[in-house]
């Protein structure tokens, strides 16, 4: 079952078009866009306090002297290419809450157009369109993987990215590394009137979310969401059916959303992997979605657990 719209990141709508990244002079391909990343935060403006990724449609000063790239494909009909200035030390604002569950400074270059600045992207997810969001999915999930791969699973030697930033190589071995991402099952688990939500250690107080785990070698999604369950929450659930899916590129996810029915009640919680979990209404979930109730949070939205539990109050899933 899909239902329209689709989660957010999943409208596709970003042209990978991946004969360019042969072209050693990616960045003289005509018709093209520059988007500006810093820190992993993206670089975006605002129009009736709505985001949108900021193109610019020359090579600036600042961005000619930049060397990191990625290619990212056609959007709206431009080929767009994200630069990385981490580097640079000329942004302002504040950079402690950098790398947090959520950053909401909005730090700022003063060489680019007033109004712009450099977000965490997870932090606009309740504002930011769908029309975007793929695009930001994109740019923000390959950084990922340009910052944290840079060196060869098979002999340890310094990686050369190449590819227009799809691929990296090693020059010792030849060995060739490929951007990855986690496959991760996330589950709507019922029972009667029913949900089952958890919290994981770290996140904002009263926060509540479905659970959700890595899927392991050998399992399918549905092996892995009743494996989850029972690990985490001592649930037995049966009748797993997939719903949807979303890219999360915090830092390299796919999500695969499911709903589940628990055959048992009775938590046995490991609170290794949570820090608590708890039966809630629908009638509950319902108040607390609509800010009648302030004891628990559900997850932000735009993330596919919200995508799911609005779904089930509304009687679809």
């Amino acid at each position: 079952m899909v239902l329209d719209p689709p989660p957010l990141f999943s409208q596709i709508n970003l042209k990978r078009k991946a004969h360019l990244r042969d072209t050693k002079q990616v960045t003289n391909i005509k018709n093209c866009s520059h988007l500006l990343i810093w820190r992993g935060k993206l670089l975006f403006g605002f129009k009736y306090g709505k985001p949108f990724p900021y193109l610019i449609n020359h090579r600036t000063k600042l961005i000619k002297n930049l060397r990191k790239y990625i290619f990212l494909g056609e959007f709206e009909n431009k080929n767009v290419v994200l630069w990385d200035m981490s580097d640079s030390k000329e942004v302002l604002g504040d950079t402690e809450q950098i790398g947090s569950f959520s950053d909401s400074e909005r730090n700022y270059h003063p060489d680019l157009p007033r109004g712009t600045y450099f977000c965490d992207l997870r932090s606009l997810l309740p504002i930011l369109g769908a029309n975007y969001a793929n695009l930001c999915a994109t740019a923000k999930g390959m950084h990922e993987w340009q910052k944290r791969v840079n060196f060869c699973q098979s002999c340890g030697g310094k990686l050369t990215s190449e590819k227009a930033g799809w691929e990296k190589t090693c020059k010792k071995c030849n060995f060739k590394q490929f951007p990855r991402i986690d496959p991760v099952v996330i589950m709507l688990i019922k029972k009667g009137n029913d949900i089952l939500l958890g919290r994981s250690h770290g996140w904002p107080k009263k926060m509540y979310s479905c659970l959700a785990g890595f899927i392991e070698p050998g399992e399918t999604i549905e092996a892995a969401a009743t494996r989850e369950a029972m690990e985490e929450s001592g649930i037995k659930i049966k009748n797993v059916k997939y719903i949807t899916s979303q890219p999360w590129p915090f830092p390299a996810s796919l999500m695969m959303g499911c709903t589940g029915e628990a055959q048992n009640r009775t938590l046995k919680i490991d609170k290794d992997e949570l820090e608590d979990a708890i039966w809630v209404s629908k009638e509950e979930v319902f108040r607390a979605l609509n800010g009648l109730d302030k004891s628990i949070f559900m997850a932000r939205k735009g993330a596919i657990a919200r995508y799911l539990i609005e779904n089930w109050v509304a009687g679809l899933i």
